[in-house]
């Protein structure tokens, strides 16, 4: 009967054990969290971002040439934007020509293999006015964009004087 005793006492002991609860408290405290969003944007040149037209043989001269960029400049915007693009000066003038190289001669588009953007572009002839080239892109983290460079006709080339003609283009992102 002890024996008996001591087996309850002792599962009684054990249960009590498993059973008691810490009466540990619970303190809470807040802290304040805070996302800040300002406008971002950039615009980030490919690697190799100089153009070269050559024109060196009567074959260069027949038809239209296109230089193609790919990855020319790369965009980061957290809102829509729109890109333009200008040229910072009319090109350099050599001496020896009646009338400079027109910057019009120029075209310049956004590459059909460029990825989607839900943006509308257009192919403007450079100037020294800003023009439009994508307009109303969605937001992004990083979109490269093939550019393609094109001399449509050569015709503005004829009898001008042997020379490098140069000049700087721009391309400018705004956001709405």
């Amino acid at each position: 009967m002890k024996k008996i005793l001591l087996i309850i006492a002792a599962l009684l002991a054990i249960i009590t054990l498993f059973n008691l609860k810490a009466n540990a408290q619970t303190v809470t405290g807040n802290v304040p969290l805070s996302i800040v969003v300002s406008d971002a944007f950039s615009i980030t040149l490919g690697a190799t971002p100089t153009v070269v037209f050559t024109y060196a043989t009567a074959a260069d001269y027949a038809g239209s040439k296109t230089v193609a960029k790919v990855g020319h400049f790369t965009v980061v915007s957290n809102q829509s934007y729109s890109v333009t693009v200008k040229a910072t000066s009319e090109f350099n003038v050599i001496a020896g020509n009646a009338t400079p190289v027109s910057l019009s001669i120029v075209q310049v588009s956004i590459d059909p293999s460029t990825p989607t953007t839900g943006a509308t572009y257009a192919t403007p002839a450079l100037t020294t006015s800003s023009q439009s080239l994508i307009t109303s892109a969605s937001p992004t983290i990083g979109t490269a964009y093939n550019v393609d460079y094109t001399i449509p006709t050569a015709a503005g080339l004829i009898g001008k004087a042997d020379g490098t003609y140069a000049t700087n283009v721009i391309y400018t992102i705004t956001q709405p």
